[in-house]
């Protein structure tokens, strides 16, 4: 290992042998449960009216959860894609209701027809999305004029915007270290003996699975998180069409004081956009006739 690898390593070894993994990191049920919670306050900064007897497409729906919540707002119609094929198996294992239905997408377009949709909700994932233009243009398509697309979205610079927190529990760690440290450390530590495998590090027989950290030296090459900013949202939302309708940014919780610290952080030239937490947004296919 290099310096910075090693550096990063030993910072890390020692945190997650101080912190225990939350439980629903390691139990699957527990995550259920928690995702239920987390996306339910979630929308509480959003209006109800978004999805009240619109057809609502749930874009990157996972197991469905946010649709089942959405459900319960009087959507006259709503629909979940997702990429991954096992997540919409156990979305539409789990539909008890039949309200709601599932579909597997791609990541070469959207398998619905043109303005098939009023809202598009993104929750979570908009990070994940390597080609972001591509999809942009895609929800415009779907999108009926005026309809929203609708986001919860974590940028890149934030202080966890890699996503590796489970191996590497060091906030902004890939601006302190950089990315090729960061996976050389995390490869490292998969392969400790006292590290704890989350439940997707599992098979469907419970064994961890093989070291896939080894494979990668940037987020490029793992193709998890698109390193997107502010700045490039901002500006593929307009040559996709769509016009930015809200843009709300949101730092540290807990405390008033830690709020109130992060908001004043948040506000700084330059470097404010580290500590941005996720964004809350609504983009709008315009109406015919009307500018963006």
């Amino acid at each position: 290992m290099d310096v910075r690898t090693r550096l990063c390593f030993e910072i890390s070894r020692r945190l997650i042998a101080r912190r225990p993994p939350a439980v629903r990191t390691v139990d699957y049920g527990a995550y259920d449960r928690w995702r239920q919670e987390s996306l339910a306050r979630s929308w509480e900064g959003f209006s109800d009216t978004l999805v009240a007897g619109k057809d609502v497409l749930d874009f990157g729906c996972g197991d469905g959860q946010l649709s089942y919540f959405l459900e319960g707002k009087g959507p006259n119609t709503i629909t979940g894609v997702d990429i991954d094929a096992e997540a919409i198996a156990r979305a539409q294992h789990n539909n008890t209701t039949g309200r709601a239905r599932f579909v597997v997408g791609s990541t070469d377009g959207l398998p619905f027809d043109d303005e098939s949709f009023d809202t598009i909700v993104a929750f979570d994932c908009m990070e994940h999305v390597m080609d972001a233009l591509a999809i942009m243009r895609e929800w415009r398509r779907v999108l009926r004029p005026g309809g929203h697309a609708v986001l919860e979205w974590f940028p890149f610079k934030g202080p966890w915007g890699p996503h590796m927190e489970s191996l590497i529990p060091i906030p902004w760690a890939h601006v302190i270290f950089g990315e090729r440290a960061m996976f050389g450390a995390a490869a490292a530590i998969y392969d400790l003996p006292e590290f704890v495998p989350r439940h997707w590090d599992l098979d469907e027989s419970g064994r961890k699975k093989p070291n896939k950290w080894k494979q990668w030296l940037s987020f490029r090459e793992q193709g998890y998180v698109n390193e997107l900013d502010i700045a490039g949202l901002r500006k593929l939302a307009s040559a996709a069409g769509l016009s930015i309708a809200r843009f709300e940014k949101r730092s540290f919780g807990g405390s008033g004081l830690r709020r109130g610290i992060g908001s004043a952080l948040m506000g700084l030239p330059w470097i404010g956009e580290y500590f941005l937490m996720y964004t809350r947004i609504e983009l709008v296919r315009p109406v015919a006739g009307t500018r963006h």
